[in-house]
């Protein structure tokens, strides 16, 4: 690892699977200063701090003791950078896989002006092909968390994840406070994570194909709860009826082609209820 600026790099985890976790830890520990753990309760949290230990001092973990929700992790992580003085920190998830050389292809493009989140382009487990990259930078007002990299000074200025979406819309809720304040999402021209999103399966209506991803009851009840939660944040914008017309799209889908629907609408349903009572 060179000298210079640096590089923290965070995972969060909740009951992993250890062959993937190695992969992941293995796959960024040369690339960065050091790595954090921060668990969110799993139930084999002795297995993981044995196996933490086995990378020590270069790995670390923060104990929750509970699920408290991937945003209170992820600040959990910045809290960590900032404490430690580390220049920006990547945010990973516990299935993500970083290919090498990702953190190198980042310094190239830390003269960008007002960055707030710098990405890479991710290949999905689940698809046998994956879209092609831009051969330039181009500006991403969507960024999901997992494999980017933000400067810790704006964490620390208060660009933090809202702990009260818990899980979804954690990342596009960052992504708005960061544009509304002037601040750009950049994605590079490099593939730097391997990824997973959900079980995608391929399913045929009429003449056209969609993709399902086969979400569990809980995280779909946390996908329309805070679809809600968006609009009452921000208002009726472009954005969130976007939000909404997804998550619509997503039931949808669930009714049509996925196991557990009567669970899954349950949840749907509650989820908008809850919205609407919530205060934010």
């Amino acid at each position: 690892m060179k000298q210079g600026k640096k590089f923290l790099a965070g995972i969060v985890t909740f009951n992993p699977e250890f062959e993937r976790l190695k992969e992941n830890i293995l796959g960024i520990i040369s690339q960065v200063h050091q790595v954090i753990l921060v668990d969110n309760g799993s139930d084999n949290i002795c297995d993981i701090i044995s196996f933490v230990n086995s990378f020590a001092p270069s790995v670390k973990i923060i104990e929750l003791g509970e699920n408290l929700g991937i945003a209170t992790a992820l600040n959990k992580i910045g809290d960590f950078a900032v404490e430690h003085e580390f220049c920006y920190f990547l945010a990973l998830d516990q299935d993500s896989v970083s290919l090498p050389g990702v953190i190198e292809e980042f310094k190239k493009y830390l003269y960008l002006p007002k960055i707030g989140l710098l990405n890479s382009y991710h290949k999905d487990r689940n698809l046998q092909s994956n879209s092609p990259q831009n051969t330039v930078v181009i500006e991403d007002p969507q960024m999901i968390t997992s494999g980017s990299l933000m400067p810790t000074y704006l964490f620390e200025q208060g660009f933090k994840y809202d702990e009260r979406l818990f899980i979804d819309k954690v990342d596009f809720d960052l992504d708005i406070l960061l544009m509304n304040a002037g601040y750009h999402l950049y994605q590079i021209p490099f593939y730097g994570l391997l990824h997973e999103v959900g079980e995608i399966k391929s399913q045929k209506f009429l003449f056209y194909k969609t993709k399902t991803y086969n979400h569990s009851p809980f995280r779909r009840y946390y996908m329309s709860r805070n679809t809600v939660l968006m609009f009452k944040k921000y208002g009726l914008t472009k954005r969130t009826l976007m939000f909404f017309i997804a998550d619509v799209g997503k039931a949808g889908k669930t009714l049509l082609y996925e196991s557990k629907k009567a669970d899954k609408l349950k949840k749907v349903i509650q989820g908008y209820i809850d919205g609407i009572k919530y205060k934010v």
